[in-house]
């Protein structure tokens, strides 16, 4: 199968280099840092490294490894993995691992693994109990499947180096983090035609709106008064192309 590795040595014209309000990328010490902030609560800040746009997508299966931490109390969202490229809500299908954090009583605060429109929780910022009420009670929550209340991993910290693996195949993924397995998940939104491979960090967090004319998952931006980092040591691909 064909690999992809990235020890990013250099900046690569491999992958799409993409800046939005006040974000950027760094290069040092082989390590790559995607910075957000400060970000203004209304306008939506984000750096992010894909390896393919809608009509380039290239993965239909595969594997991804990417080492990692996250340094910074942010609120918006964090992660790394497969997506195929689609806010829609019945469309839109990652198989990645997400950390989201947003101001009020938006129930995801932590990290988690997800697959098409199915969460399970690595790592709860709020008490289990505070998520599950919240959960019953947002309007916004019902397109969303939770496989599990309790988190699978609670005691890992972000700050730290970590190796982050994520096994697509089909409706299927499998989650291992430092080459523990902690999930396998499988979702009811339609397999992909492909998938590309994603790296990103901003300032927003995601959620559908009943009777929205789009029907996607709107971009619901936050306040963040200091910069947060997502730094990634290295990011390994393997798996099969689309043709």
């Amino acid at each position: 199968m064909p690999t992809v590795r990235d020890d990013f040595t250099e900046k690569r014209g491999y992958w799409g280099w993409r800046v939005d309000g006040n974000a950027g990328f760094e290069l040092e010490g082989s390590v790559l840092r995607m910075w957000m902030g400060p970000t203004e609560a209304l306008y939506y800040s984000n750096a992010e490294i894909a390896d393919g746009e809608f009509e380039e997508l290239k993965w239909v299966s595969g594997i991804v490894r990417v080492k990692a931490r996250l340094l910074g109390h942010h609120y918006g969202s964090a992660g790394f993995g497969f997506w195929n490229h689609s806010m829609r809500v019945d469309e839109s299908f990652p198989a990645w691992f997400i950390y989201l954090r947003a101001y009020g009583s938006y129930p995801f605060r932590g990290l988690f693994m997800q697959l098409g429109n199915v969460f399970y929780p690595v790592k709860l910022e709020s008490s289990i109990t505070t998520y599950k009420i919240a959960l019953t009670l947002l309007p916004f929550a019902a397109p969303v499947r939770i496989a599990s209340s309790k988190p699978a991993k609670q005691d890992l910290k972000l700050e730290e180096w970590n190796t982050y693996e994520v096994r697509w195949s089909g409706r299927k993924a499998s989650f291992l983090i430092n080459g523990e397995h902690l999930a396998q998940l499988e979702t009811s939104i339609k397999e992909p035609k492909a998938c590309r491979v994603d790296a990103w960090i901003d300032n927003a967090v995601f959620e559908p709106r009943r009777g929205d004319a789009g029907k996607v998952f709107r971009h619901v931006t936050q306040e963040n008064r200091r910069r947060s980092y997502l730094e990634i040591d290295w990011v390994e691909v393997e798996g099969e192309r689309i043709r």
